[in-house]
């Protein structure tokens, strides 16, 4: 009889973990840490089934094609894709400018980054240098930054990192670049919840490592 009673358990917790697993549902999580405005890649995200019931409607199914999909928030490492976080074609405004910087300051300025973007106007006829000033706050980066070779040039100690800017903030942030030099400054991932906009003035500097 017990024996019978062993096999009738193993059989009702069968059913049930096979009934929980057709319950789950495939939807995309967050590989790394990304920023608003990142256009989404196969590398950025992982299938993952879940059991979610009636909230699987607010998260991306892995089934949905990712092509055109771009983030409209932040969203962090291991979290599930919600809908809400996602747009097709958001950075149809959007233009990819490459800053050139000190290649040793460009360490961990992957993809889905956000940082913030400094200017120090040059100082002519013999003025005293302008302080540093926020030229662009909170953008994302548009590809990893490579150790070498990279796509967005670079050489020496110099690499170039690629960055997600509005298209009314582009003059600006070209405007900084020729008047002196600019620097890119890491926004940690907490803070990085805000969209990234355009702050200062867009007179400024060039380039994170002073190069022109």
């Amino acid at each position: 009889m017990a024996g019978l009673v062993l096999v009738l358990l193993s059989v009702v917790v069968g059913a049930k973990i096979f009934a929980d697993a057709d319950e789950r549902v495939r939807v995309w999580t967050v590989t790394h840490d990304l920023g608003a405005d990142t256009p989404l890649a196969d590398g950025d995200l992982v299938a993952r089934a879940v059991r979610l019931d009636a909230a699987a409607a607010r998260y991306v199914s892995a089934d949905q094609d990712l092509d055109g999909l771009v983030l409209t928030r932040p969203v962090g490492r291991g979290e599930l894709l919600p809908l809400a976080a996602v747009a097709v074609g958001g950075a149809a405004e959007q233009r990819r400018v490459v800053v050139e910087v000190d290649r040793l300051g460009a360490g961990g300025l992957d993809k889905g980054r956000v940082v913030d973007v400094y200017a120090v106007r040059e100082a002519t006829g013999g003025a005293s240098a302008s302080p540093p000033e926020l030229v662009l706050a909170e953008v994302t980066v548009a590809e990893d930054v490579r150790a070498s070779g990279s796509a967005f040039g670079g050489n020496g100690g110099k690499a170039g990192v690629a960055l997600l800017v509005d298209g009314p903030d582009v003059a600006g942030l070209i405007d900084a670049m020729a008047h002196g030099s600019v620097y890119v400054v890491q926004v940690p991932p907490a803070r990085g919840a805000g969209a990234g906009r355009t702050v200062q003035s867009p007179r400024g500097a060039a380039s994170p490592s002073g190069s022109r």
